[in-house]
């Protein structure tokens, strides 16, 4: 465990959840973001880090390769890291399947970083952590921004409502932090269910969504201190 989180926080994949989660689940999500697992034992770095080296270095699926043959030719001392290092293999492979179908040829893709800044939504700090800055250039030449993040989970996928609650805290995150290199394009703003096999793009309509992210970053704030 890295500690209990004093103030309200939660990640955008959890918050997705959470928007669409039965009354036990919501108890559930926010207990795990108040007390989050030691980050040894988070079960997909290794791939999301594969997934975004690929991107960023021109698409060569040799590069997903090289990730994989590295993971599964490492020796582990724990069951659990030999157990993580499988699964890394399954999911790059899965993204290797879906990444044609995505539609990023000509895309410019950029490393975000480990540490961007969060949103802060009645009071409570939404954890965004994209993997990649998406940029393509117009037919009239104007740059054009968007971000990806990559959402892994075997067994349980995203349904429409809460990749599209997801892809539209992603837009708000890159109209709030990336207007410096251009205006959002929502075609570039991503999210990418692995596992799935699915990607969700931001919705046009945002209002209403972004209220509903309101509303339960409000009840998050409150259950906060009782959980």
């Amino acid at each position: 465990m890295d500690g209990l989180r004093e103030s309200p926080h939660v990640s955008v994949n959890k918050l997705g959840r959470y928007l669409t989660a039965t009354p036990a689940l919501r108890k559930q999500l926010i207990q795990a973001q108040k007390h989050p697992p030691d980050p040894r034992y988070l079960r997909y770095p290794e791939a999301a880090q594969a997934i975004t080296d690929f991107l960023c270095r021109g698409q060569d699926e040799a590069l997903l390769r090289q990730h994989q043959h590295r993971l599964a030719t490492t020796v582990h001392e724990e069951a659990f890291d030999t157990h993580r290092a499988q699964l890394c293999i399954e999911a790059i492979e899965r993204y290797r399947a879906l990444h044609p179908s995505l539609g990023l040829r000509g895309v410019v893709a950029s490393e975000v970083g480990h540490e961007p800044p969060a949103l802060r939504v009645a009071g409570v700090s939404i954890r965004v952590w994209p993997q990649v800055v998406l940029q393509a250039v117009d037919r009239y030449g104007h740059n054009k921004v968007g971000v990806m993040k990559l959402y892994f989970s075997k067994h349980h996928p995203l349904d429409e409502r809460s990749g599209q609650y997801i892809a539209t805290l992603l837009k708000a995150f890159a109209e709030q932090h990336l207007a410096p290199l251009g205006p959002v394009e929502p075609r570039l703003v991503r999210v990418v269910d692995v596992f799935a096999g699915r990607e969700y793009l931001a919705p046009k309509a945002q209002e209403r969504r972004l209220c509903d992210v309101r509303l339960a970053c409000e009840e998050i704030a409150a259950r906060w201190a009782v959980q």
